[in-house]
């Protein structure tokens, strides 16, 4: 009786774990997928640069910059509810920058074309006459189409007051 109990455990045991990897998602990239430890470096970096051109194109009220680097079907969302990226360009003129900058920014890898910048904004400045929130967590996703990096989706969360 002891081994019949043993040999059913087993058996569930078994099938249960390979259920388990069965059920694993099939285009969750692998350590393989994911671009070396160097590479990533460099596109960290170099996706954080962007990110900030970006933040100082808007500043500066810079079209040509900003379009450079946002894909005009993107998509954002904050405390106005979602806008494209092309309709964004036509607010330039409503918003004023008096001072910004970034920190804690992380650069998460979700396959070796796209990759989330996360980051706290803090700055001061006015939309549509009315202020700004002070602090801010901002993240964008940001894909390779053919050689360039460009944002897709920008998401912004005012900070709870303190």
């Amino acid at each position: 009786m002891k081994k019949v109990t043993w040999t059913l455990g087993m058996l569930v045991v078994g099938i249960l774990t390979s259920g388990a990897a069965y059920a694993q998602d099939v285009n969750e990239p692998t350590q393989q997928d994911m671009p070396s430890r160097p590479t990533a470096n460099t596109l960290d970096k170099a996706l954080l640069a962007s990110e900030k051109k970006i933040n100082e194109a808007f500043a500066k009220g810079d079209k040509a910059a900003f379009a450079a680097l946002v894909s005009p079907t993107s998509l954002s969302a904050d405390a106005n509810g979602f806008m494209k990226g092309s309709d964004m360009l036509a607010m330039f003129e409503q918003v004023k920058i008096t001072s910004w900058s970034i920190s804690d920014e992380k650069v998460t890898w979700i396959d070796p074309n796209t990759a989330i910048v996360t980051y706290k904004w803090t700055g001061a400045g006015t939309f549509m006459g009315q202020p700004i929130p002070p602090v801010t967590y901002a993240s964008t996703v940001w894909t390779k189409k053919g050689d360039k990096w460009v944002t897709v989706f920008h998401q912004e969360s005012a900070a709870a007051p303190k």
